[in-house]
């Protein structure tokens, strides 16, 4: 049922006219025909005895009418039970999130968050995938959002934003001035990284096993800011987040390696597996992500 047809329906019979009705509706007098024509079609009869004299509702007219009127009526209700229901959502929810996660995406969700659900005081706690998922077994925190893939037990792992990893290099490094450096090229260099745990690390180990590549010295930092601030110093290379290096202003120092083949992983919402043991509050944060990434992820 084409709920706008009825609503127009409605209009036209309060106002009497099909004139007043599309001026009310802000829509054309041959839209407001269509939708009493669709609805006629519907119930296959005529609910307007219209001629340019006389407007008279039919007996079957005044059945839709009430009907009609009683279905909006509903639906008003429902809406604003609705959003009642939204607005007086109360408690906290406690989001765990990795570091590239916390620091650069989640902000943004949680101004929208707390738009919609100004009563859920918000707690978040930021730390490597590792000890999120950890924390999540524990049950301290009600959802996580993390880097890479989850196979920890009694968690369930669902992907919602694709991610890329980029090479930068200090400004003055050899590598930015080669117009087409070999894997030979990063062999016997200082890298600088993130610490076990992180999918930022566990990403740059699987860069050194699937290339071969020798580090002369690696260096471990646990932080983003503090891994970008190493490279912009001129201490090594690293391998970062695209999300990192976009909101460091560490543009500048991507090392494009055509032998490369572009490495991505995914950050993924993390939950409990049992669905009963996720809180309201943490469903609907879900809700929005979903809306936000165009992901499935209940």
């Amino acid at each position: 049922m084409d709920f706008e047809a009825l609503k127009t329906f409605v209009t036209v019979v309060d106002q009497k006219s099909f004139t007043k009705a599309s001026k009310i509706l802000s829509l054309s007098q041959p839209t407001v025909s269509f939708h009493i024509k669709n609805l006629e079609d519907y119930y296959d009869t005529t609910l307007i005895d219209r001629s340019p004299k006389r407007f008279i509702v039919t007996q079957t007219g005044e059945l839709v009418y009430q009907r009609a009127r009683q279905v909006l009526r509903m639906m008003d209700t429902t809406r604003s039970e609705v959003l009642e229901y939204h607005n007086h959502l109360r408690g906290s929810v406690h989001i765990g999130a990795s570091y590239t996660v916390g620091e650069y995406i989640l902000p943004s969700l949680l101004k929208q968050y707390d738009e919609l659900y100004p009563g859920i005081d918000i707690k978040v706690e930021i730390a490597n995938s590792e000890r999120i998922n950890q924390r999540l077994q524990n049950h301290d925190l009600d959802l996580g959002l993390v880097e890479g893939k989850v196979s920890h037990k009694g968690l369930h792992s669902t992907p919602f934003l694709e991610d890329e990893m980029v090479i930068i290099a200090p400004k003055n490094h050899s590598l930015q001035h080669l117009t087409s450096a070999t894997v030979d090229d990063l062999q016997h260099l200082t890298w600088v990284t993130r610490e076990s745990g992180s999918g930022t690390g566990a990403m740059f180990d699987t860069m050194l096993h699937s290339y071969n590549i020798r580090p002369e010295k690696v260096i471990t930092i646990g932080s983003n800011h503090g891994v970008v601030q190493a490279v912009k110093e001129g201490i090594g290379l690293s391998l970062l987040s695209k999300t990192v290096v976009h909101h460091t202003g560490a543009e500048q120092l991507r090392v494009h390696l055509p032998f490369m083949s572009p490495m991505k992983r995914y950050f993924s919402l993390v939950v409990q597996e049992n669905d009963e043991e996720i809180s309201k509050n943490a469903k609907v944060f879900i809700e929005l992500l979903e809306q936000i990434s165009h992901f499935k992820l209940s």
